[in-house]
């Protein structure tokens, strides 16, 4: 099922790491502590079982991982080994031990400074990507963590929805991504390319100031349609003490025209994120951690469903599986009956 991965260390995993506790579970498989046994370097490695994985799925995982391989930037997680079994596959990745980007907002003071500050290092992330012809597609809040527990600097995750772009392939056309976070060229099924990872920037940015998203409603099929239209407003009672300069970019990064949205040289260049400009006042008051704890809860609930469903999906393929490996013995062992008769009545 799809290509082996390469360079990947030779041996298993144990020789090279220690595995300790489970950290979390994720799309594809469990996540895990370990210790490098050469240097007791803590690292975080994502363990796959392949049996597990439709070739769809494998795909990604392919995709992700020679990513990873040529990513090497301060603000991208980094891949340090690669260990490809027979049943597992293993993804020994850089720990990030700061955690998830918005669960750290509702547990401390948070203002546009701050706010400017996270856009800044996740626009640099984005420039080296493109640069590199890398186009992330998964911008959201599951994707960005803090490297450590200081919670200054920020990292970006999760490329399996990744792709590069050569020359002679400019533009993508898959749909994908997180439905509040695409950008509705993405939706449209129009071609497009890197300048939809800064709608999802522009969606972020949003929610950071106000804790709810721009684009949103109960029912999916009314999301697409508000997303498509590209209109959102900025409510006077969460919006009110916000600068202009932070509406300012969130207009230029929320373009539905993606020809008109703002490129990571003027979005570095804005006032927005001028450190003299950006407002230090706290902005995290109770509208906006109530806010913000229903779009968390929210977010919690829709990972727990799909994981959830996933977890039914995989029992009922082996299910299937068992079935037809049964199924397969009975057809040999008729055919061997069949076989013998034929041979006694010769």
């Amino acid at each position: 099922m799809g290509q082996s991965f390469a360079p990947e260390k030779k041996g298993r995993i144990e020789q090279y790491y220690t595995i300790k506790e489970r950290l979390g579970q994720g799309s594809f498989g469990i996540v895990r502590l370990c210790i490098r046994n050469s240097d007791k370097l803590k690292a975080a490695v994502k363990i796959i079982k392949k049996r597990d994985l439709q070739e769809k799925e494998m795909t990604n995982l392919e995709r992700e991982a020679k990513i990873l391989q040529l990513v090497d930037h301060n603000h991208c997680v980094r891949l340090y080994d690669i260990f490809d079994t027979k049943h597992h596959l293993y993804l020994v990745m850089e720990l990030c031990e700061g955690g998830e980007l918005f669960d750290a907002i509702c547990e401390g003071n948070f203002n546009e400074e701050s706010a400017a500050d996270i856009i800044r290092q996740i626009t640099v992330a984005l420039q080296y990507l493109h640069k590199n012809g890398v186009v992330h597609r998964d911008l959201k809040p599951e994707n960005l963590l803090y490297a450590t527990k200081k919670k200054k600097q920020i990292k970006l995750m999760d490329f399996g929805l990744a792709k590069t772009l050569d020359s002679q392939d400019e533009a993508l056309e898959t749909r994908c991504g997180t439905l509040h976070y695409v950008a509705p060229e993405v939706l449209e099924k129009k071609k497009y390319n890197k300048n939809c990872d800064f709608w999802s920037l522009g969606v972020i940015l949003y929610v950071l100031l106000c804790g709810y998203l721009p684009f949103y409603h109960e029912e999916r099929s009314m999301t697409v349609r508000l997303i498509r239209a590209g209109k959102f407003t900025f409510d006077d009672e969460e919006w009110g003490d916000i600068s202009d300069n932070a509406k300012d970019l969130i207009r230029n990064l929320l373009q539905k025209d993606p020809t008109k949205r703002w490129t990571a040289v003027q979005i570095l260049q804005s006032k927005f994120l001028s450190k003299s400009v950006a407002s230090t006042r706290t902005i995290n008051n109770e509208s906006f951690k109530e806010n913000f704890q229903k779009l968390q809860t929210a977010r919690h609930q829709e990972h727990a469903e799909r994981l959830a469903a996933m977890a039914m999906v995989s029992i009922h393929l082996k299910r299937w599986y068992k079935q037809a490996r049964q199924n397969v013995g009975n057809k040999e062992k008729v055919k061997e009956e069949k076989d013998d008769s034929q041979e006694e009545i010769q």
